[in-house]
């Protein structure tokens, strides 16, 4: 999981993320009600005088619920109830010592209504939403199982004070979202490979009598895991369904699909359309331009680099968008995972620009190709990153251009003023850059 999901929705989600692990890091460390805020203090003095205080909280890895504590109206009465996820402590090793407890207010006191084991251990995500028709909130948990490898999710039901166990399955990753475009959110399960067959996407939605129903589809690369998912809206209100899938130790690629309600399919009728976006592992599906629709990077070479492999580093990724039954190519750009930008070839640019990496300064340099990467070439532009203030300095003392900053990162580019054919003023080039 999760640059997003991940590209900038971003900013705000890697604060709060941020925000939420030094909290959590605290409580894991000293474990005292001052850490905690005022109304937190109250509900775990109250869980403590019911269970005890030899207890350790828990904390869910990831999602949007990333607190031991998560306050949310359960059983639709307009008040909020406390979900805590904790460990009883000086269990003997064959037992699970997490635990879910609820809390709900009586005359502004907190009190304990449930207390259950959990179904696994360790809480890897919680969502908590409405799934179908059925206005009441599904508490939904993904649980790690054994080494983490395992992992099964639990849909629980919350009645009468009580957690109800409605629902189980294995999975690999999970999300709710309206993937029909009916205004109801569905349970979306992906599953990796297994002994007996290939990996799959099924769709879980509940009934009248709240069974849930399956439909379920056969992707058609082979998979080890899932690093995420994301949705773009189709003319007819529905979801594609862009899933990020590791396919080997250094490789993923992406599946795409759609939900209409009664069945999943493929987008496309291409069998070896997943295949065509094969590219290394941390290359995650974007929505780069901030269009609200993910574009897929497909990684290839620059110009000059053909059967070339001394710098893998250097590559040209094309951002790939859903066409007429085939993925088109949306933009070309350089695209540097490990620093988190990516530079937008502009038009002029497209063909007949390729990129080295200066061995001496580390930047990555521009220029106008013109047939052998071993022949003189005029350069266009450079980019270069200083990791401390002191880089920073000497870069503006020799010409170039602070871009962005970014905690101890500074970007810069500097741009070479030339007749040249492909010479692009820094004003325009500016707008080239996307930070992730």
């Amino acid at each position: 999981m999760n640059f997003k999901e991940m590209i900038l929705a971003a900013v705000i989600s890697t604060a709060l993320f941020l925000c939420s692990c030094s909290f959590g890091a605290s409580i894991d460390t000293l474990l005292v009600p001052p850490s905690l805020g005022i109304e937190q203090e109250q509900i775990y003095n109250a869980l403590q005088n019911v269970v005890g205080k030899d207890i350790k909280l828990q904390y869910p890895k990831t999602g949007d619920y990333l607190s031991a504590f998560i306050l949310s109206d359960l059983d639709g009465d307009n008040e909020n109830e406390a979900l805590v996820f904790y460990t009883k402590m000086g269990l003997s090793a064959a037992e699970n010592g997490l635990r879910i407890n609820v809390l709900d207010q009586d005359n502004n006191t907190w009190r304990s209504v449930c207390d259950i084991p959990a179904e696994g251990a360790e809480i890897e995500r919680v969502i908590i939403s409405p799934i179908g028709a059925y206005a009441d909130a599904q508490i939904v948990i993904g649980y790690s199982i054994v080494d983490q490898s395992d992992k099964g999710l639990v849909v629980y039901d919350y009645e009468n004070g009580g957690l109800i166990k409605n629902f189980t399955t294995t999975y690999s990753l999970f999300d709710i979202h309206d993937l029909d475009g009916d205004g109801l959110q569905e349970l979306l399960v992906l599953q990796t490979d297994s002994s007996t067959s290939g990996a799959k996407a099924a769709v879980y939605v509940p009934d009248e009598q709240k069974q849930f129903r399956k439909t379920q589809l056969t992707l058609r690369s082979s998979c080890t895991g899932f690093s995420q998912v994301q949705y773009s809206t189709r003319d007819d209100g529905s979801a594609a369904v862009y899933a990020d899938m590791l396919t080997g130790v250094t490789t993923m690629q992406t599946e795409l699909f759609s939900f209409d309600g009664t069945k999943l399919k493929h987008i496309f009728d291409d069998e070896s359309a997943a295949s065509e976006t094969t590219r290394s592992v941390g290359c995650p599906t974007l929505d780069i331009d901030g269009d609200g629709t993910p574009e897929v990077p497909v990684q290839t070479v620059f110009p000059g680099y053909e059967g070339n492999v001394t710098d893998q580093n250097i590559r040209l990724t094309r951002w790939m968008t859903i066409g007429d039954n085939c993925f088109e190519e949306k933009y070309r750009s350089y695209f540097s995972v490990s620093e988190g930008y990516s530079f937008m070839l502009p038009k002029l640019w497209q063909t007949d620009v390729t990129a080295i990496s200066d061995g001496i300064t580390g930047d990555i340099v521009f220029y106008h190709y013109t047939g052998s990467l071993s022949e003189p070439m005029q350069e266009l532009m450079r980019i270069g990153i200083a990791s401390d203030r002191d880089t920073r300095d000497s870069l503006l003392e020799d010409g170039y251009s602070l871009i962005h900053s970014r905690g101890n990162a500074y970007y810069f580019i500097n741009v070479c003023e030339s007749n040249d054919s492909l010479y692009l003023p820094e004003s325009e080039l500016l707008s080239c850059f996307r930070f992730v």
